[in-house]
């Protein structure tokens, strides 16, 4: 994937990001579903940078012009028509939600006063400052100069947002921003806007963002339980995450998931359930992921991948055969994600022969 330039290796791992978490159980991709509407065009950028007198910064630009800007339309919501991108996702250009404050203050296109030298002390200066009685419009103006030279590009929940510095030597760079001003900004630690943006798919992708999701400090046999009882789709999956967090489980709650396994109804339910097997019972559920491999091939090579890739290699007449059918999102995650866990397998399992 290294011979491809960084926006064509987006692309890819875009697509590989949606067939491994198809769940969505990363943070915020249940809103916008690895989704991303058609691209602008240079007129529509150069429109909006010519109404606020910016130069939006180049990675920036390069997501929106040649991968996309926007996705799914929930109107009225602070996530309206945000794309696959990390926490809530990417703003479509122009939400209003972009706007940190009112635009005819043109905050938007002065030096930043926030960069990597400013200190919580400093930021706090600014909230110390406001009096009570502050007016309106003198409040927004003590806010805007405190956020100058920074676009709002996402929602990351509660009071937190996404921006992007658009001048100065920080530009380009991602930082939280917050819609309550006694909250100090931060940067996070990519260079510029793609950067970022990759290093989140890759996150989703290795299955650590997704391993992140789940965890509680209930018993196991609370979270069987739970999983007993409910009767929603998502509830049942609240419950399996859970489990999931565990690094085994008893006979006990084994032996009950494979009663579930053979009674659910429900596709989804179901798959989750055989996830949860090929974690904690690999060797006896080896017959229905030869089942999943044949009548589900891009959901069997996420089960390896997700929950027992150290096994990778019993699967390579299986992934052989899945090779052959030229499925071209399917040899996608083969090369670009079995094929790498194999290889480590090897490489691992090389090492260790030579410590011997």
């Amino acid at each position: 994937m290294n011979k491809l330039n960084q926006i064509e290796r987006i692309k890819v791992k875009l697509r590989l990001a949606k067939n491994t978490d198809s769940f969505f159980e990363v943070f915020g991709a249940s809103s916008h579903k690895y989704i991303l509407s058609s691209p602008l065009n240079i007129k529509e950028l150069n429109d909006f940078e010519e109404k606020y007198n910016i130069i939006l910064p180049d990675s920036y630009k390069r997501f929106l012009s040649e991968i996309g800007n926007g996705g799914l339309e929930y109107k009225n919501s602070v996530v309206g028509n945000s794309g696959a991108g990390p926490d809530y996702g990417i703003f479509k250009l122009g939400h209003p939600f972009q706007f940190i404050v009112d635009t005819s203050l043109n905050y938007l296109e002065k030096e930043p006063f926030f960069n990597e030298n400013t200190t919580e002390k400093e930021w706090n200066r600014i909230n110390n400052e406001l009096d009570d009685n502050i007016s309106d419009e003198d409040y927004d103006a003590e806010v805007a100069k405190a956020y100058s030279g920074i676009l709002n590009i996402g929602f990351s929940g509660c009071s937190g947002y996404l921006g992007i510095i658009l001048n100065g030597k920080n530009k380009d760079r991602v930082v939280h921003t917050y819609d309550e001003i006694e909250y100090c900004p931060h940067f996070l630690r990519e260079a510029n806007f793609l950067d970022w943006y990759e290093n989140w798919l890759d996150e989703v992708i290795s299955g650590k963002s997704i391993k992140q999701t789940g965890f509680t400090n209930e018993s196991e046999e609370s979270c069987i339980n739970r999983f007993l009882s409910d009767k929603e789709p998502y509830w049942k999956y609240v419950s399996l995450a859970y489990l999931r967090s565990f690094d085994k489980l008893n006979d006990t709650s084994i032996k009950t998931l494979y009663k579930a396994y053979k009674k659910e109804k429900d596709k989804n339910v179901k798959l989750y359930i055989l996830n949860l097997l090929t974690k904690f019972d690999y060797d006896n559920i080896k017959e229905e992921i030869a089942k999943l491999a044949r009548k589900k091939p891009i959901e069997f090579l996420r089960n390896i991948h997700l929950y027992n890739k150290e096994k990778s290699i019993d699967w390579l007449n299986e992934i052989n055969k899945i090779k052959k059918l030229g499925n071209l999102e399917l040899l996608e995650y083969i090369e670009y994600i079995t094929d790498s866990d194999i290889k480590t397998i090897y490489n691992n399992n090389n090492r260790c022969i030579s410590q011997e």
